[in-house]
């Protein structure tokens, strides 16, 4: 009996368990499945498929010409208030920029937007309330091949009243409805253009232009890496970006004026599936295909506190390289014109002003440490007395020395260099 109880109150809780992991399965799949909301109110598809992430927010099917397929389409309103929405079909657009939009209720249906027949048109629902509103995708027997692409709309519907009463249509928001007939499917991206101008407070503002010169819409990764030419700073801009058929995408990146300014490079990149088999959603096995465009090369100026930092090391190493010629010179001058002579006084201030040099040069051409006593008849090196003097008498000896040593023999150049020399040391 025991056994009994204990087998049916086993299975029990066995039914129990699996029915609440149904039901947070159930709670969690809607948590994860949001909708378009804009102004609280929106919807989602109602069947996404568990194979594709993307119909989630996106209708996706492949139909071939003269068939339908039954889908549905979840109305929310998390406002708080109640509501009354308009849901219709129309076709798709592509704005100003190349990105996906929606025509107006009032335009023509000539694609999808005609193929699409929603069971409700006008919905009433509460604050926090949903509502399952079925259609049908019926495909035309004269469809081309390749994905056809619409909208279905919800929008808020408002009623005006007193002398001008009407209808207010607001906070409108659109699910995409993408049909791809079966057939020669081409998938075809290029690079149209790359350009750059200036934007507003030194920066620079990118503009790709990119091509779907296929049949069907391509899921676009765009990727600009921007670098100085040193390589040290680094932005990458970009995104992932839908392009429909037969249609041209265009978007602007902006890279704020850099701090020390300089010369820049930006390259382009797009990665695409080109395979023809890829779905809307589904990554293809095969290798991206991957787009190059020209590199633009920039001048970018630094911003002013740059600048002046900038403009102070530039006159600290301009300061240096002075310094250091300076410096040179004066080895050079010690080395060729300075010669050991016996001193005859003790104070090397006297010393130095007698010979028109600085005592502390004196001191370290010497190597002479503190307190400087010198002693009479020691030697030092010391400059000639009449040094400037001397550096031009060498400084015209030398082309002397060059044109005599042209026109006359060696012997002759010889004996004219020791002359040259003797000259030199008596001045």
């Amino acid at each position: 009996m025991s056994h009994y109880f204990s087998a049916r109150f086993g299975r029990r809780f066995s039914w129990l368990a699996v029915f609440a992991l149904l039901i947070f399965s159930t709670i969690f799949v809607l948590s994860e499945a949001k909708a378009l909301e804009y102004g609280g109110i929106g919807g989602r598809p109602a069947y996404p498929r568990a194979d594709n992430p993307r119909t989630e927010s996106i209708f996706i099917h492949t139909l071939t010409p003269g068939t339908s397929q039954e889908e549905g389409v979840l109305l929310v309103n998390n406002s708080a208030d109640k509501k009354t929405l308009l849901v219709y079909g129309v076709d798709s657009i592509v704005s100003s920029g190349g990105a996906f939009a929606c025509r107006q209720f009032s335009e023509a249906k000539e694609g999808v937007g005609a193929w699409l027949d929603l069971e409700k048109a006008e919905v009433e629902l509460n604050s926090g309330a949903s509502e399952l509103i079925p259609f049908n995708i019926k495909v035309p027997a004269d469809a081309s091949v390749g994905e056809h692409n619409g909208c279905i709309v919800i929008q808020e519907k408002k009623e005006e009243g007193g002398e001008q009463a009407g209808v207010n249509l607001s906070f409108r928001t659109g699910l995409r409805v993408a049909v791809s007939i079966p057939g020669d499917i081409v998938r075809e991206l290029a690079i149209v253009s790359f350009s750059l101008e200036r934007g507003k407070q030194g920066s620079i503002i990118l503009t790709p232009e990119l091509e779907n010169r296929g049949n069907v819409s391509i899921d676009a990764d765009v990727k600009i890496i921007t670098k100085n030419i040193f390589g040290l700073e680094k932005v990458e801009q970009g995104g992932e970006f839908p392009i429909l058929r037969d249609q041209s995408s265009t978007w602007n990146f902006e890279v704020k004026k850099p701090f020390w300014g300089g010369f820049y490079r930006s390259q382009l990149k797009v990665s695409y599936q080109q395979d023809p088999g890829t779905e809307i959603g589904k990554d293809s096995a095969a290798p991206l295909t991957v787009l190059e465009g020209e590199t633009l090369t920039f001048f970018s100026a630094p911003q002013a506190w740059a600048l002046v930092i900038e403009i102070l090391v530039l006159l600290a190493i301009i300061a240096l390289i002075f310094l250091f010629l300076i410096s040179r010179k004066r080895r050079n001058w010690v080395r060729r014109s300075w010669r050991e002579e016996e001193i005859e006084v003790s104070d090397i201030k006297s010393l130095a002003d007698a010979r028109k040099v600085s005592w502390k040069l004196l001191a370290k051409v010497n190597g002479l440490k503190a307190p400087y006593v010198l002693e009479s008849g020691k030697k030092l090196k010391l400059p000639p007395r009449s040094w400037l003097f001397i550096s031009l008498v060498n400084l015209c000896l030398q082309p002397a020395k060059l044109a005599f040593g042209l026109l006359f023999s060696k012997e002759k150049m010889i004996c004219f260099s020791i002359f040259a020399d003797h000259v030199e040391k008596k001045v």
